[in-house]
């Protein structure tokens, strides 16, 4: 019994253990499933579709792609409806979109309240490009050029059917570059981004506004008012924040072409500013300079920035309130920008928060949800126009809108107030509703306490404006400001002396605005002795208002000026006062801050009564820095030369002079080279044999560079006297300036050097180069001396340069077959792009078939031709012929194919690299630095790498050096220039009233009048070589690409190396 309970027993224990080890199995199976399924739900939110977001953070998709297009920009009305600024994918002429506006504006809801829109509606249609949209009062304000139209939905079934134009007159242009926004200010006014395309404006007062630069505008909502809030020569300015003073804070393109790694900018607009970069629309639009050219708040790379917001709330963390983020095209990137007060300015930290792990990510906007989250526009893979780095459109890349929020968040209730009835309430409760957390609700309080007005202010007084934050009295400031009541504008003056400088900021700014004379006694005041930005903003207000007692008080605060924005404010109020008799009376005083300030102001004041005679003294003051001032207000006087002859001689016979001098006096040089008096001076001291060689190649580059048609007889003479000198850097620079000007009276000594046996093989070839500018034409001899520089005994620099010789010359018939057959039948694949190119234009068939016979006699070194560029090359010769080169194209286009493979499997090839010995590869036997530049070292003949890995990736860098042709960086585009006496090819590097400056090669340079230019024309053929790889090892191509990508954040590592 007990044996067989005892085995009952154990049998039981037995089935217990197994059925517990099952369970056990089965629950840590469950377990691990769980946790998979968790790291891959994780996964998914923390990186999705090509977007990466940090840890902590998740990235989820809010709206089915089939209900959207392509957008562009994003803007929320008082509701949580989100308004889309959408393109249909085709990227077309500005003519086109004139003609047929294709774009419109869709409206998406969130039904439901779970976060996704479900709900989609055009909005409105037939839009030229829409470059952003603002909701206020009930309307949609939308910038698509020439217009600024509201658009409004009287009956509520979400489709605007009142349009109205409130202006018009902006240029359009279909590469986005065009007139943005608006957006609303805490003032209650609509500012409006711009690029450099020019406008022709009348505004609603009947005044006609027209100009070339660009320009940041602002008007009120119904159009009235519109003034330029500052302007420059950048290219493109796209998004606006406010700051909580008041001060705009944006996204631009070009501050500068491409240099040291830099192009683009968060810029600080402030009122009446001229912003970078240098361009003669300055000039022409007659723009107030306050002296040099605004700075750059922050400077960024080639990113092609787009969308900006200021974050609100702290959903995405505390430390995040105030913090900027940009949208990045080009780097697909999402970036934050730490922003802290910098004196009157700011500066920005800056770091990604949102990146890219795929290329076709192009995040165009970037706003803040009701709730705190964060709304991410990627509008996929349709944009090819204009900076951004895409040349193909991908319109199979579908666009998305996507929502950041951080893991573990906190709901919020009502984000945008829908259950609270705002438009029914007492002022009371709307004030505290402008103290809500939620940044919507307090929106929606501001503008119901704008619409009350009068009976609202007691209200705001009492809960804003004795408030202990800040934030709450700024707010009560700008409120109260907009209401337009004398009560009103009493409690604004009144908070010039509260205690944040931010409150007196603002205020300083509304009385300004409003042209407040009863705050004058005060705001001069404050200018004189306060904060840095309240400084800045008194004296705004002090020129705004224009009452002319303020003087005084300018010019006593421009003896310490804290920063440049503090003393551009106080010269522009001195400009705009037009007062001159205090400012003539202030070039006397001892303080150099005060006369510099009154000697800008008196030269840039309408009528200027500034006598040369006074500047005379300011020229040879022992202050650099005024003097410097004196040089930059002489430039703008031609009439002046007498004074200017006499500053140089003295300048140059000086002993000792430092290089910014020297640039200085090179300036005047240039600019005043029309002068008789400083001809004479150059002339005669370039005869001078006692001169330094630094100071003779200054004159040379002046000479060069000097804006004048024709070369004075007077320089051509000691040019060619020091042709024949023994400086050899000074006979190479009359070389370049001779090129450079055309000067055909010196080609029978180029011809001399070139057939010089004795001379260097450079220094032939650069006299030949110099020649061919005015006489293409090539002797037989000179034909020889090329082909036998084309030959294998001599080094790759020589026969790369014979054969662009060969290039820019215009051969005869006989010389063209003869060509073929004896140098492109057998040049190298490095050779025959510039062999061919000589090809271009010509129309005798025995050429033509030669040049066919001689490529395919070898099929292995037609890499690096391009179908497209090879086709167009026959168009101009007889049918004959074009149906001769039906099987070379065929076999072009067999290997061009093949291309994307090739590419493939070099970079799966390559291995981890040395950044330092690629640096020393791309210095070295890369030769890269012959055209390109990192952070000042190299050539600029090509774009700047500086932060290449920045924005490129590693596929896009790779096929950029092995088919060059395949994608340019926009600045660069080859250009044929064709004019009356010939053609050119090169890429144009500067713009001048009179002259285009065109770079053929590194140091290779040629100016061309505009009187002479007949055409020029777009080139798809890239003036760097092809298949500079193939000299490389696999070992060595990934160095030189790890050297690439490490840029710019590789540098320190570099030093180690």
């Amino acid at each position: 019994m007990n044996k067989s309970r005892q085995y009952f027993n154990n049998l039981h224990f037995l089935k217990s253990m197994m059925l517990c080890n099952e369970m056990n199995f089965y629950i840590l199976f469950v377990i691990v499933l769980f946790a998979f399924g968790c790291q891959q739900k994780q996964g998914g939110q923390n990186n999705l579709k090509g977007m990466q977001v940090p840890e902590g953070y998740v990235i989820e998709e809010v709206v089915d792609s089939n209900l959207i297009s392509y957008p562009m920009f994003a803007s929320f009305d008082n509701q949580g409806r989100l308004f889309l600024c959408e393109s249909n994918g085709e990227t077309i002429s500005t003519e086109d979109h004139l003609k047929k506006p294709p774009y419109h504006i869709r409206m998406l809801e969130d039904v439901d309240g779970d976060g996704k829109f479900e709900k989609s509606t055009i909005f409105a249609d037939s839009l030229t490009y829409p470059k952003g949209a603002v909701f206020y009062q009930g309307s949609l304000y939308v910038a698509s050029a020439p217009y600024l139209i509201k658009l409004t939905d009287t009956n509520g079934d979400g489709v605007a059917d009142q349009r109205e134009i409130l202006l018009s007159g902006w240029i359009l242009n279909h590469n986005a570059a065009a007139f943005g926004g608006p957006f609303l200010g805490p003032d209650g006014w609509l500012y409006m981004t711009d690029a450099r395309r020019g406008f022709d404006i009348v505004t609603k007062e009947g005044t006609e506004l027209k100009g070339k630069a660009t320009r940041i505008w602002r008007c009120r909502p119904d159009g009235t008012g519109l003034e330029a809030f500052c302007g420059g020569g950048y290219d493109n300015a796209i998004e606006l924040i406010f700051m909580p003073g008041g001060e705009a804070i944006g996204t631009m393109t070009y501050f500068t072409d491409p240099m040291n790694g830099f192009r683009d900018a968060l810029m600080h607009w402030e009122y009446g500013g001229v912003y970078p970069k240098p361009q003669q629309v300055i000039q022409d639009d007659k723009l107030k300079l306050t002296g040099d050219l605004m700075p750059t708040m922050t400077k960024l790379p080639r990113i092609a920035h787009s969308g900006l917001m200021r974050y609100e709330s702290r959903a995405l963390g505390d430390t995040f309130t105030g913090n900027l983020f940009s949208a990045q095209f080009n780097t697909g990137r999402i970036m934050r920008h730490i922003i802290t007060a910098d004196g009157a300015t700011f500066q920005t930290k800056d770091e990604p928060f949102m990146t890219a792990t795929h290329p076709d990510i192009h995040p165009t906007d970037v706003l803040e949800d009701g709730d705190g989250s964060m709304l991410v526009v990627n509008t996929g893979g349709w944009f090819i126009a204009g900076c951004p780095l895409s040349v193909v459109a991908k319109k199979d890349v579908r666009a998305g809108i996507f929502r950041i929020r951080k893991t573990g968040a906190k709901p919020v209730d009502d984000p945008w107030g829908r259950k609270l009835d705002i438009s029914k309430m007492a002022p009371a409760d709307l004030v505290r509703y402008v103290q809500d957390p939620r940044w919507a609700v307090r929106n929606q309080a501001v503008e119901q306490l704008v619409l009350l007005g009068k009976p609202a202010i007691d209200e705001i007084n009492k809960g804003l404006l004795t408030s202990e934050n800040e934030k709450v009295r700024t707010a009560g400031v700008f409120l109260l400001s907009r209401i337009h009541e004398p009560e009103a504008m009493d409690i604004v003056r009144g908070a010039l002396n509260d205690k944040s400088p931010i409150v007196r900021t603002a205020s300083a700014r509304v009385l300004g605005l409003a042209r407040d004379k009863q705050a004058v006694p005060q705001l001069m005041e404050l200018v004189q002795s306060d904060k840095a930005p309240v400084r800045r903003q008194a004296a705004t207000a002090l020129g705004q208002i224009g009452d002319v007692t303020a003087v005084e008080a300018l010019v006593k605060a421009a003896a310490n000026p804290d920063d440049r924005f503090v003393e551009h404010a106080i010269i522009y109020a001195l400009i705009s006062l037009k007062t001159p008799e205090p400012l003539v009376g202030s070039l006397q005083q001892d303080n150099a801050n005060i006369r510099k300030a009154a000697l800008i102001a008196l030269d840039q004041m309408d009528g200027s009564p500034l006598k040369k005679e006074q500047l005379v003294q300011l020229l040879n003051s022992g202050d650099n820095n005024l003097q410097q001032t004196a040089i930059w207000v002489v430039l703008h006087h031609p009439e002046w030369a007498d004074v200017v002859v006499q500053y140089v001689k003295k300048g140059l016979e000086k002993n000792e002079i430092t290089d910014d001098q020297l640039s200085a006096i090179k300036n005047l040089m240039i600019r005043f080279s029309g002068s008789p008096g400083i001809q004479e001076f150059i002339g005669g001291r370039l005869a001078d044999q006692q001169i330094s060689e630094k100071q003779r190649l200054l004159l040379m580059d002046v000479i060069n560079q000097a804006e004048v048609k024709k070369i004075p007889d007077s320089w051509t003479r000691q040019l060619n006297r020091l042709l024949h000198s023994a400086e050899p850097e000074v006979q190479s620079q009359v070389l370049n300036v001779i090129k450079s000007r055309r000067i055909s009276s010196f080609n029978k000594e180029l011809d001399q050097i070139a057939a010089d046996g004795k001379a260097s093989v450079d220094f032939r070839m650069k006299a030949l180069s110099a020649r061919l500018m005015s006489d293409s034409k090539l002797t037989e001899e000179q034909f020889g001396l090329l082909l036998n520089f084309l030959g294998p005994k001599n080094e790759s620099p020589v026969r790369q340069e014979a054969s662009r010789l060969l290039a820019q010359s215009k051969l005869s018939e006989s010389q063209l077959v003869t060509l073929a057959n004896q140098a492109v039948a057998t040049a190298d694949m490095f050779l025959l792009p510039n062999l061919v190119n000589v090809y271009r234009g010509g129309n005798d068939e025995e050429a033509g078939k030669a040049l066919i016979n001689a490529l395919e006699g070898g099929k292995e070194r037609l890499d690096n031709l391009s179908v497209t560029d090879m086709q167009k090359l026959f168009e101009t010769y007889p049918p004959t012929v074009q149906s001769a080169a039906g099987s070379l194209i065929d076999i072009l286009k067999e290997k061009q194919a093949a291309r994307l493979a090739e590419l493939e499997k070099i970079q799966s090839q390559l291995t981890r690299g040395d950044v330092g010995a690629g640096r020393q590869l791309f210095f070295g036997k890369a030769t890269c630095f012959t055209c390109h530049a990192v952070t000042g070292q190299g050539g600029d003949f090509g774009p700047d790498l500086s932060n290449i890995g920045e924005i490129r990736s590693r596929h896009d860098i790779l096929e950029a050096i092995l088919y060059p042709s395949a994608s340019f960086a926009r600045e660069y585009e080859t250009s044929k220039v064709n004019t009356k006496n010939g053609s050119f090819t090169g890429i144009v590097k500067e713009q001048l009233p009179d002259a285009i400056i065109l770079s053929a090669g590194p140091g290779s340079s040629v100016r061309i009048l505009r009187s002479d230019i007949v055409s020029i024309e777009p080139e798809t053929v890239s003036l760097m070589p092809p298949g500079l790889l193939q000299s490389l090892s696999i070992e060595e191509i990934s160095d030189l690409i790890a050297y690439l990508e490490s840029l710019p954040s590789g540098l320190g590592q570099i030093g180690k190396h």
